[in-house]
């Protein structure tokens, strides 16, 4: 059942907070109909000239109750949104980060249930509903309380009361439910306009935007987008106003006829005057619970919202690329050597597989070189040896054993990386460095000898406060490094990573933001560093291919060419021509794209 699941995530977020709003919410909530009761027994006692002392105490006791109470749970509410904002982003993160691989986090399906999640298409966070959670409990145990009293007079009249405010709670909340639909519809249209303003509050592009004189037209393209995709939603919402107000009428009808039949018995003497007052204020007391209030729509939302983190964990699981296997142990892995044997690799959606029966070995302790055009699967290649994702068809071999049957997070510790668009972590300097290997990131030492080793130490000693200034202008303290400083300090991360244990060091453009001597010296200094390291490098410049053991040529998602670079050039094939190429434009200013 909803509420009891509802309940349990509440109290998974935190236990005795929950207990408490819970506590304080049906206190507050019995408040309206203890002071019905009271109030009556007041009427009563002037009518019959009687004491007044006991029911005035009890109505003082009342509403002095209710102004203590409600400070009360509006900051057990406050808390409440924090712990609940807190534990999804939690159970969020888990769900995106838990899977291997990568397929779930670059499917458009995942991304627009994560913005729903974090409550980028309502504008709210799931958390709100923390806030609520006192106030709708606290209506429902003013309503039913105050039904259980019209139970006394005529049970008959309770059924019906009760009756007509299920109707009018379902009408209302159908009509959100279908507006909720109608804007959760609309996701990937609403990202897009979102994505534009996001763009307008970035620092990252905020050069281009000024410079191409984009500003103005990023916000009428919003606005424009904005407004198209809520019209749907403006008319879903106004659709409603008809049944909603035939609900209404309907309540209150049902309404005047009991307060008419109690008044109707109070002038005929069947009743007290106090009873009369006290049945009165029941009727309109219980009348809350026909009523679907914002919080009802949090609620709602909440466990829609409980929904979709199932989906993100299930889709994790399911679509994250790397299936579960035998859990093998990498420990010392490769020893021989890697091969792809006959694999057959499609990204998903796409309408052509990027490789198609790839056959590629690679020696373990040896430096592989791979180039090839824009586009012809060298990344791609990188991501199937890193278990980012698994083949379609064929396996990729680790001394013989298929890589499916590795554990994946003991494979990844094999693995050190620089990616072509590898992260700028925007914490301290050390941490950039350290989360190459995490159960090593207390080793100050070693984090600044790799960062030493790469070239990067310069930098870093030059920052406001070295290795602990955040490397982001955006934190107050912070800096920001160059793309060269930048790509230096990724170097780093990897060596480090070696340097922990990673038997497979990967560089996959690594350079490309450092200049000609620059690049020399890197890979001067990393292939002789890691030496007995298993080394694969992507990159279009040949003055770094060259000095690899073995170089491999990928043209239309297979090996075309391999061999050293001599024998390359012996051959006097794509790759010499390539190079070639590239030699030239030092003296005939060929461009790098001519070269590639």
């Amino acid at each position: 059942m909803a509420p009891l699941r509802l309940l349990r995530a509440f109290a998974d977020a935190n236990g005795r907070l929950t207990s408490a709003v819970l506590a304080v919410a049906v206190a507050g909530g019995l408040l309206a109909p203890a002071f019905a009761v009271a109030t009556g027994v007041l009427v009563h006692a002037i009518g019959d000239h009687g004491a007044v002392v006991w029911p005035l105490a009890v109505i003082f006791v009342i509403f002095t109750l209710g102004r203590l109470l409600d400070p009360v749970r509006e900051q057990l509410g406050e808390a409440m949104w924090r712990q609940l904002d807190e534990s999804v982003a939690q159970r969020l993160m888990r769900a995106m980060t838990r899977a291997p691989g990568l397929a779930h986090v670059e499917s458009p399906d995942v991304r627009d249930r994560v913005a729903q999640v974090e409550g980028g298409i309502t504008g709210v966070s799931a958390g709100e509903a923390g806030w609520w959670l006192g106030p709708v409990v606290l209506l429902w145990v003013q309503g039913i309380a105050s039904l259980a009293i019209v139970v006394r007079y005529r049970w008959w009249m309770a059924i019906a009361l009760a009756l007509s405010y299920a109707f009018a709670y379902r009408v209302t909340r159908r009509h959100w439910h279908d507006v909720t639909l109608v804007l959760m519809g609309r996701t990937p249209r609403l990202r897009h306009s979102y994505y534009l303003r996001t763009l307008a509050l970035e620092p990252d592009v905020a050069k281009e935007t000024r410079v191409f004189g984009l500003a103005d037209w990023m916000v009428e393209r919003y606005r424009q987008g904005w407004l198209g995709e809520m019209q749907e939603i403006w008319r879903t919402r106004h659709e409603g106003w008809l049944s909603g107000a035939g609900s209404a009428l309907l309540v209150g009808v049902v309404e005047l006829v009991a307060v008419g039949w109690v008044a109707w018995d109070g002038a005929h003497g069947s009743l007290s005057l106090g009873v009369a007052v006290t049945l009165t204020q029941a009727i309109v007391g219980a009348s809350v619970l026909s009523t679907y209030v914002d919080g009802n729509w949090f609620l709602s939302e909440f466990v829609r919202t409980l929904d979709r983190l199932d989906g993100l964990e299930s889709a994790g699981a399911e679509d994250g690329g790397p299936a579960a296997g035998s859990a093998r142990p990498a420990a010392g892995l490769p020893a021989t050597a890697i091969r792809f044997d006959d694999v057959t690799f499609a990204y998903p959606g796409a309408p052509e597989p990027v490789f198609r029966g790839l056959d590629l070995e690679i020696a373990a302790g040896r430096s592989l070189a791979i180039v090839g055009e824009n586009g012809a699967g060298k990344t791609t290649l990188i991501k199937l040896l890193s278990r980012l994702y698994d083949p379609d068809e064929g396996s990729v071999l680790v001394d013989g054993i298929d890589l499916r049957e590795l554990d994946p997070d003991d494979w990844h510790r094999r693995i050190a990386a620089v990616f072509q668009d590898y992260a700028q972590f925007e914490v301290s300097a050390h941490d950039n460095v350290a989360y190459g290997a995490l159960d090593r990131r207390q080793d100050g030492a070693a984090v600044v000898e790799a960062a030493r080793l790469a070239g990067a130490s310069r930098a870093i000693e030059r920052l406001p406060d070295g290795w602990s200034t955040p490397l982001t202008r955006e934190l107050t303290g912070g800096a920001q490094l160059s793309g060269g400083e930048w790509q230096r300090l990724a170097l780093a991360r990897a060596l480090f990573a070696v340097r922990a244990g990673a038997g497979v060091l990967i560089l996959d453009e690594p350079t490309a933001s450092l200049d000609v001597r620059g690049e020399a010296q890197v890979y001067a200094r990393f292939l002789e560093l890691t030496r007995g390291v298993t080394t694969i490098v992507v990159s279009h410049r040949f003055s770094t291919v060259r000095r690899a053991d073995r170089i491999v040529v990928v043209e239309h998602g297979r090996v075309v060419e391999d061999g050293t670079h001599d024998e390359l050039m012996a051959q006097g094939g794509r790759y010499a021509s390539m190079y070639t190429l590239q030699a030239a434009k030092f003296t005939a200013g060929a461009t790098d794209e001519d070269a590639a």
